[in-house]
């Protein structure tokens, strides 16, 4: 890559503009404006400009830039996108046609495979003529139609505060299956981190509605430390909703009740650990992206589809023989509730104990053994209230 190229954060309008190295990470054409196509471009610096590819030169443009490649684009203008023409909150554009110099470049680490500009919910009213950007775990599809009998998808997605946050999704963003897959979402193991870019914040009714646009695109957990970050948190949140209430229900109590009663339900149990095991290794360490093992390679994470691992998701994997005054009961273990008994941090202690203590249990973990306390027990391996799961045997 050439160190003397320009680069975005340099451009402004009508500047003359030297050789601009980016990558194309998304392209788009407006319903309204068939004769325009889009561009999404990144530098090496993480800035990120709109490239437009207009009427006669149109099909050229579209022939040439393919998303995911990188290019040395020359001759180019740099003018002012209107108000439907903005998707990103750019002072400029690139305009490119059949006199500009596009060549392909080698594919390089040095610019990034993705760029974008999550706001949270609460930040929604500062955000109405910008078209932001918003990631969350998919919760579920609702089918709806408006006033006028035009049918729509509702996304709902749990943010990172752990809030709702419902999206509409109209159709010249589901009618194209690069910008939305809804078989891949529904068939990606959960839970699933979802990317909506460039939304539209509207006022309906005289309240602030979030729908996508025809720059928008879905992502399916996104190959970012977001994604991981916010799947641990989902992981181990512990909200109010599912919070141990109540007297705890004496193990004899859930030995005796049928499956049917148990299914999908927590019950809050006071009870001591009396033995800790696991099965091959006392951790995993998954792909954020497809959910399965990640292998150690070097000081780094693996995954056989999805390849190096940058932002792996650390969890115990741990079962425990839980006993009080009445019965005892088998039950697995689940991350937050060995972080909150160990008091140290799942990934903290692969990095530290991982190698060691592979096949034996760290010393920290065996000191939890008779350690009596109050926690929520469920049977079906969710992670309610963040503690354990019970198993019926």
């Amino acid at each position: 890559m050439s160190e003397d190229s320009t680069t975005i954060s340099t451009l402004e309008y009508g500047c003359s503009g030297g050789a601009l190295q980016v990558r194309i990470l998304r392209t788009w054409t407006p319903q309204i404006r068939s004769y325009e196509t889009w561009f999404l471009a990144v530098d090496k610096h993480g800035d990120t400009i709109q490239i437009l590819g207009q009427k006669k030169d149109q099909g050229h443009i579209k022939s040439i830039l393919t998303i995911s490649n990188c290019y040395t684009i020359s001759d180019y203008a740099c003018a002012e996108p209107d108000e439907y023409q903005n998707c990103i909150g750019k002072e400029i554009y690139i305009s490119v046609g059949n006199a500009s110099s596009i060549c392909r470049i080698p594919d390089t680490r040095i610019i990034p495979t993705t760029s974008f500009r999550f706001i949270s919910k609460i930040q929604i009213p500062d955000y109405v003529k910008q078209d932001p950007d918003f990631l969350g775990v998919f919760v579920k599809f609702r089918e709806l139609t408006t006033k006028n009998k035009e049918p729509y998808t509702l996304l709902i997605l749990t943010t990172e505060s752990d809030e709702e946050i419902a999206i509409g999704l109209w159709k010249e963003c589901t009618n194209v299956v690069e910008k939305f897959d809804r078989n891949l979402i529904e068939a990606t193991p959960a839970p699933t981190v979802l990317a909506v870019t460039n939304a539209k914040i509207m006022t309906v009714a005289g309240a602030l509605k979030v729908g996508t646009t025809s720059a928008s695109h879905v992502y399916i957990n996104p190959s970012i430390p977001e994604t991981a970050a916010l799947l641990d948190r989902f992981m181990r949140n512990c909200t109010s909703r599912s919070a141990c209430k109540g007297p705890p229900t004496p193990l004899y109590d859930i030995n005796e009740k049928p499956y049917s009663e148990l299914l999908d339900k927590t019950f809050t149990v006071k009870a001591s650990a009396v033995n800790i095991t696991f099965t091959n290794n006392w951790y995993q360490v998954l792909c954020p992206l497809c959910k399965t093992s990640s292998f150690k390679k070097g000081n780094d994470w693996f995954c056989t589809s999805d390849g190096m691992v940058t932002t792996p998701i650390f969890m115990y994997k741990l079962s425990t023989t839980l006993t009080d005054t009445t019965d005892s009961i088998t039950t697995n273990l689940s991350n937050n509730t060995v972080e909150k008994l160990t008091s140290i941090t799942s990934e903290k202690a692969i990095q530290q104990y991982g190698h060691t203590h592979r096949k034996t249990l760290p010393p920290f973990i065996q000191n939890c053994k008779g350690l009596q306390k109050k926690m929520g027990i469920t049977n079906d391996q969710k992670l309610e209230c963040g503690q354990h799961s019970l198993h019926n045997n």
